[in-house]
C-alpha cells in the first residue's frame, strides 16, 4: 500500500469537506448599527452676524402667533435673538366695497410689539425653539376689534425686524406663508 498517496488523498478530502464544522452554524448574529454622529449645525450669535435673513414659517393673523427662521449670508443659524420690532397689519376684504363714500380704499389697522433688551422693555414673547435659528412669537393682547367693527379685518400681514449688534433684518411686509 502506498501510504504517501493515501495521506495526500486523506488530506485533500478533509480540506474539501472541511470536516463539516461550518455547515451547522445556526447562531444568529445581529449586525451592529454604525454610530452616526448628529449633523453639525453651524450657528452664529445674533450680535456677531454681519447679515440677518428672516424666513417666515407660519403666521396666524387673527391671534398673531408666528414662527420664523433666522440665518446669515452663509446660511448659519442665528441664535440668541432678543431685540425685535414686530408690526401686524389688518386690512379689510379687498373685494368688499365700503359703505362710507369718503372712506379710504386702503385703510388698515396696525399693532406694534417692540423689545429693547438693554432698556429691559419687551412687548410680546419671542422664544427660541430647540431647533437652532428657529423662533416663535406670541402677541398677547392683540385685538383686531379695537379700532374697527368686528369682522372688518379680513387680510393679515406682518413685518418683522430682528436687531443685532452689527446688522438687522429688513423690515418688509410679509403675507402669511402658503
Amino acid at each position: 500500500m502506498n501510504y504517501k498517496l493515501f495521506g495526500v488523498l486523506l488530506t485533500g478530502a478533509l480540506m474539501v469537506t472541511a470536516c463539516g464544522s461550518d455547515d451547522n452554524d445556526n447562531d444568529i448574529v445581529d449586525p451592529v448599527d454604525p454610530i452616526v454622529p448628529p449633523p453639525v449645525v453651524t450657528t452664529i450669535d445674533v450680535d456677531k452676524a454681519a447679515s440677518i435673513g428672516l424666513q417666515l414659517a407660519s403666521f396666524d393673523g387673527a391671534s398673531g402667533a408666528l414662527s420664523f427662521n433666522l440665518s446669515d449670508a452663509e446660511q448659519m443659524a442665528i441664535t440668541n435673538a432678543k431685540d425685535y420690532r414686530v408690526v401686524y397689519f389688518g386690512f379689510p376684504d379687498p373685494d368688499e366695497k365700503s359703505a362710507n363714500a369718503k372712506a379710504w380704499k386702503r385703510w388698515h389697522l396696525s399693532k406694534s410689539y417692540v423689545c429693547d433688551s438693554e432698556a429691559d422693555t419687551c412687548e410680546g414673547l419671542l422664544t427660541e425653539t430647540e431647533t437652532k435659528g428657529s423662533y416663535t412669537f406670541e402677541a398677547p393682547g392683540l385685538d383686531w376689534s379695537e379700532g374697527a367693527p368686528d369682522g372688518t379685518v379680513q387680510v393679515y400681514k406682518v413685518a418683522i425686524e430682528i436687531k443685532g449688534a452689527l446688522s438687522s433684518s429688513e423690515l418688509e411686509l410679509l403675507p402669511p406663508p402658503l
